[in-house]
Formats: C-alpha cells, structure tokens, sequence
C-alpha cells in the first residue's frame, strides 16, 4: 500500500528521551518498514541514554500489554499511514498514564469533516473537534492540531479495499464524498501525575506565651488528601 505508507511527521526527539512507538502493524511490507525506519532514525537521535520502544495499539487498548506507569517522555501514536485506528478513549486513557509528567503525546487519525455525517459503512466516525475532545476528556492538555490533510479519493478506495475490506467499494465512496482528513495532533500530560495525592494538614496551632503559633503536641492532626 505505497500510497498512503507513510511517516506523517519529521519526528524529532531528544538525546535521552525515552520514546514510545504505539502503532497497528499489520502485515503490509511497506508499514513495516517505515516503521522499522522510523524507529531506526528515533533511536539514532536518543543515543545511548535513551531508550525506543514499541507497541501494538491493539495490545494497548485490550490489556494485554499494559505499559508503565510515567515512564515516556514522548509517545507517537499511529505515526505510518494508513491511520486506520480510531484512538477510544481506554487507549488515550493508557497513553497518558505512560507518559511522565509533562509529557507530549503526538498522534495521527482520519476524522471526517464537522459539517458532514461520515457514512455508516466507513470506520471514520470522529469530526476533527471530536477527535480533541476525546484527548481532553482523557486529561491531556495543551492540545493543538499540527496539520490537515485531505484524504484523496484513490487512497480513500484503496483504504477501503485493502484495509477496511469493505464488500461495496464504489458504494462506500460514493456515498461518504470526499469529507475525510487526516490529522496530526499534539498533546501534553499536566505536570503531574493524574491520581497522585497530597496531604494537607489543617491541625489546629496554640499560641504559645512568646506569641508564636505551635501545634498541640497532645492532640493528633488532621489531614485532608486532595487528589491532583
């Protein structure tokens, strides 16, 4: 599928950094290998002190590779078209827990246009304001869509054909019009850790003789945890 096998970003990294590489690999030569590629040219640019991983989405989403908990200081999530993954809310949900505090998730969907109605025999369901909410309601923040492309019709049948194997080709596309886009969008994790807790003491001070406040050595304190 040489027409839509392809990096959507010149993704640069940092020396260092420990990177995730979350993406449907299917059995496509092309995809592979530009994933291969691209995990090759991250590798390259973290060094020795960095470290490149990599994922199925699918593994992410139905539990059966569970990631760490603020271990990423970048996820690239679906980097190589075709981007036939719609991101559910329990695969952000898991990126974001794997992302360290301040983290930045950069990732890649087709989302069909706002003002139309996507067809109901396409898997493209999401509009592009959709698609950031879905981020936000996952907790990321600081949301920006980088690009907007539209997807051509000949990628759109061969997308169709090969990847989701739909019976009625011509039908399918006839009936979507061209209506979808592929988007790229960056994402952060709030500088903390989603559910961590922070105790906060409201124990009652005495004032001491000299003026000064002391807390009463005789009776516990009170702590409130407020979860960030």
């Amino acid at each position: 599928m040489s027409s839509t096998t392809r990096s959507s970003a010149p993704y640069t990294v940092e020396p260092g950094q420990h990177i995730l590489l979350a993406a449907r690999a299917g059995s496509d030569a092309n995809s592979l290998d530009a994933l291969q590629q691209l995990r090759d040219s991250l590798r390259t640019q973290v060094g020795t002190t960095g470290k490149v991983d990599f994922e199925q989405i699918d593994r992410i989403e139905d539990g059966s590779a569970p990631l760490p908990s603020s271990t990423y200081d970048r996820i690239i999530a679906s980097p190589v078209g075709p981007h036939t993954v719609e991101h559910s809310s329990k695969i952000l949900g898991n990126l974001l827990l794997a992302l360290k505090p301040s983290g930045t998730l950069e990732i890649n969907e087709l989302v069909v246009d706002g003002t139309t109605t996507s067809s109901n025999t396409l898997p493209v369901t999401r509009s592009q304001d959709e698609f950031v909410q879905q981020l936000k309601f996952a907790g990321f923040i600081d949301t920006q869509v980088i690009r907007s492309e539209k997807v051509l019709e000949p990628t759109l049948r061969e997308l169709a054909a090969e990847s989701w194997k739909l019976s009625d080709v011509e039908s399918s596309i006839s009936s979507l019009g061209s209506v979808v886009y592929s988007v790229y969008v960056t994402a952060n994790k709030p500088a903390y850790n989603v559910g961590a807790a922070a105790a906060l003491s409201f124990g009652k001070k005495n004032k001491s003789k000299q003026g000064s406040s002391t807390d009463d050595a005789d009776k516990p304190k009170k702590a409130w945890m407020l979860n960030v």
